[in-house]
């Protein structure tokens, strides 16, 4: 909030220094302009009475003769040479036209006397020295007015600063899995409505995901009870205990079963009262055991295994080795020859890396592989199996750790997906 407030304030103030600039500029030509035409007419007519004077005077004699003068003006006169003022080629050239050169930073007015290299030297004028100080008064009144402005800025702002504050921590809340946060804010608030569609949204978020897991859980349990009379049934049929038929049946009750359970542990991991069971454990010597367990399923497949002899994780080592099985499982399926699994803990944040050298994932299909029941059928094929909820599974995983999953391409030329946490 307090970047939005300087914003506003810098646009305000960048407005109202443009317009007095604008205004000032406008009004300073026009009186400059009055200005230096009454001074200049002014000094043109008393430097021409003193010039009247000093002619026929020998040089030597036009100081005594200056002081001599019953002429009254208000600022001092001299005569000086004009090699002791060093002017610019247009300054020296404009004296020599006999027009009348201001020097701005000794406050002074020269002119040539005519036939001779003598100037008469007018000042310093106490106007131009006004001039100077008016210019940095008016600098001074620029920026208090400047300053100034921050102050209704700041009352009209405060107000709407609290309530948009208390919106953002709300939805913070929103975002961070508590869908009961809603926004409170007094009727006289200015972002009141902004609140209200906020609430709005909520409600409709917390309504949706409510019915996605009732839907969910319901068909999940009334799967269990046709499964179990199935099963039932299954083992009073006469007959071989190892006829083909039976055992294709057993195949699909046993795949329906996988799924039921895969659907309640998504189900799951999408509530925000989730609880996390944090531990501190030996991640090598884990990831090593769940990579043999897969290996005996796979044992032409070369696993590579994370280097090292100890690495401390922080996390709930029961989900990040549902989430480590997935990854494995996933690359033991695509895999053409090679799988390769690393371990890190850098900047404070736990990685795990599974490889293959797969077909590996298209960059367009990369962002929706971890949507529930998504098969990418063009690049990994029905036949490997699966039900489309692993991926799910380990992005609500990384979730509840407040971490990220992602996929990208391999070194190996398959595909990498990465699952990061902060510990």
């Amino acid at each position: 909030m307090r970047r939005l407030f300087i914003q506003f304030y810098l646009l305000l103030v960048t407005c109202f220094m443009v317009a007095v600039v604008m205004v000032g500029a406008v009004y300073k030509q026009a009186v400059d302009d009055v200005g230096e035409r009454y001074l200049s007419d002014l000094l043109r007519t008393t430097l021409s009475l003193i010039e009247a004077d000093l002619h026929g005077v020998p040089e030597d004699r036009w100081t005594e003769t200056l002081q001599s003068s019953n002429h009254d003006f208000t600022f001092k006169v001299t005569v000086e040479k004009q090699s002791n003022y060093l002017l610019d080629e247009e300054s020296e050239d404009a004296l020599n036209r006999g027009e009348i050169v201001m020097l701005e930073d000794k406050y002074l007015f020269l002119q040539k006397i005519e036939d001779s290299n003598y100037l008469l030297v007018a000042g310093p004028l106490r106007y131009l020295f006004f001039l100077h100080q008016l210019k940095s008064v008016d600098y001074a009144l620029l920026a208090l007015l400047g300053l100034s402005l921050a102050i209704p800025v700041f009352l009209w702002m405060q107000p709407h600063w609290k309530d948009l504050v208390t919106l953002e921590k709300t939805a913070g809340k929103l975002a961070g899995g508590d869908f009961s946060a809603r926004v409170h804010l007094p009727s006289r608030s200015g972002v009141r409505q902004v609140a209200a569609a906020f609430n709005h949204m909520a409600d409709s978020i917390a309504a949706l995901l409510a019915s996605k897991k009732a839907l969910t859980n319901a068909v999940a349990h009334e799967l269990r009870t046709p499964l179990a009379r199935l099963r039932y049934r299954l083992a009073l049929l006469e007959g071989e205990e190892d006829s083909p038929a039976k055992k294709a049946i057993e195949k699909d009750l046993a795949a329906i079963d996988s799924l039921v359970e895969e659907l309640l542990f998504h189900a799951k991991l999408d509530r925000p009262e989730a609880p996390l069971q944090l531990t501190q454990f030996d991640a090598v010597s884990w990831a090593r055991e769940r990579i043999h367990e897969q290996a005996t399923l796979a044992p032409d497949m070369h696993w590579i295994e994370p280097a090292g002899d100890e690495l401390v994780f922080l996390a709930d080592q029961y989900l990040v080795t549902r989430a480590l099985d997935n990854f494995l499982s996933n690359a033991r399926r695509y895999a053409t020859s090679t799988i390769q699994t690393t371990l890190s803990v850098e900047n404070r944040n736990c990685t795990i890396m599974v490889d293959d050298d797969g077909p590996g994932i298209p960059e367009a299909d990369r962002a929706r592989v971890f949507d529930p029941f998504i098969r990418l059928d063009e690049s990994r094929g029905r036949k490997t199996g699966g039900h489309g909820l692993g991926l799910a599974i380990v992005a609500g995983i990384a979730r509840l750790h407040h971490g990220e999953v992602r996929v990208e391409a391999s070194p190996l030329g398959g595909a990498r997906f990465i699952i990061r946490w902060p510990t």
